[in-house]
């Protein structure tokens, strides 16, 4: 089998972006597909944009474009989409021969509705990328220095075989759990928080999973420490900026002051550039969250999951553009 610097895992879909602004109804003020007074009414649509999404194959795509030679595991349908999806992973230069194709189920889409401020609305149909009931094959035999986790949908088994491939193997984990694995609550996951390397949440997340009331960051990352206790810890936090706390110092990054066109994709941005820093620069954190930052502010102002991404590692005076201290 292969052997990759990182296998990406996690959902491929395709995304319909639809902004609110390029929606017209007749009669009505507020022109919104779940707005009472539209329904029944048909919405015209000025411009409709259409990409690859999903954190698996979002994650990907930004590790190969800094030039580490990166996996996906994922599943799609045997239709148009799922073909799509994998010639676009090609084109990205990401090996796709992990991806199965289910005769069965068809690709995954989502139909996302975005407001001035970019934030989302969106409907899912999960499909193939559904990892409730993924079971691929030979996971104990996979070969990387890392795995990089998104949401399976609480696939325990499946966590627990990619667990154990880690440990059986010497890969490091990057997790970045969904809401689904979050429902389980720490106690289910305790073993596996224990041995994830770096833990990627955002503060709602990292509230929910501590149980901490307040978005009080020390609290917070006092209570993660315990949880995971040899990861690196990361919380991002929306336009207030994003958090890493390794050992016992914590480092606060500033976002760069641009229009946010679309925050799909911005948390796998951050997350991916984060593991790129940490290969590119061997393990130095202030670089590495400066790249997240560079790279998640970079795809929050383009359209879709993927346009924004950085194209290539930055420079030293890109890096600095970001702000970074201890708090």
């Amino acid at each position: 089998m292969k052997k990759f610097e990182v296998i990406s895992i996690g959902s491929a879909l395709k995304d319909i972006f639809i902004l609110n602004k390029d929606m017209s109804c007749q009669g009505a003020k507020i022109c919104h597909p779940f707005n009472p007074e539209v329904v029944g009414e048909k919405i015209k649509i000025k411009k409709m944009y259409f990409d690859i999404g999903g954190g698996g194959t979002n994650v990907a795509a930004t590790l190969s474009n800094m030039g580490i030679k990166t996996a996906l595991m994922a599943r799609v349908g045997a239709d148009l989409a799922g073909t799509e999806i994998i010639a676009t992973m090609k084109k990205f230069k990401v090996d796709t021969g992990l991806v199965m194709i289910d005769k069965k189920e068809e690709t995954g889409y989502s139909v996302i509705f975005l407001d001035k401020a970019g934030e989302r609305t969106a409907l899912v149909f999960r499909g193939a990328s559904d990892f409730a009931d993924f079971n691929p094959a030979k996971v104990n035999q996979l070969k990387a220095k890392w795995f990089f986790i998104t949401s399976l949908n609480a696939n325990l088994k499946l966590l627990n075989q990619l667990f154990a491939a880690a440990k059986k193997n010497k890969i490091k984990i990057a997790w970045n759990p969904g809401g689904a694995e979050l429902e389980l609550g720490s106690l289910k996951l305790k073993r596996m928080l224990r041995a994830t390397d770096v833990l990627f949440l955002n503060i709602e997340e990292a509230q929910k999973l501590t149980r901490v009331k307040t978005k009080n960051i020390k609290r917070i990352f006092e209570v993660l420490g315990d949880l995971a206790n040899k990861a690196v810890l990361v919380v991002t936090g929306g336009k207030s900026g994003a958090w890493v706390k390794n050992g016992v110092e914590i480092l606060w990054a500033d976002i760069l002051d641009k229009k946010v066109v679309n925050a799909t994709g911005a948390g796998d941005a951050f997350g991916s550039g984060f593991i790129s820093g940490l290969i590119l620069y061997k393990g130095n954190i202030k670089k590495s969250l400066q790249l997240a930052m560079l790279n998640s502010n970079s795809v929050v102002t383009e359209m879709g999951a993927k346009h924004g991404i950085l194209k290539k590692p930055p420079t030293e005076k890109e890096l600095e553009k970001i702000r970074v201290k201890a708090i």
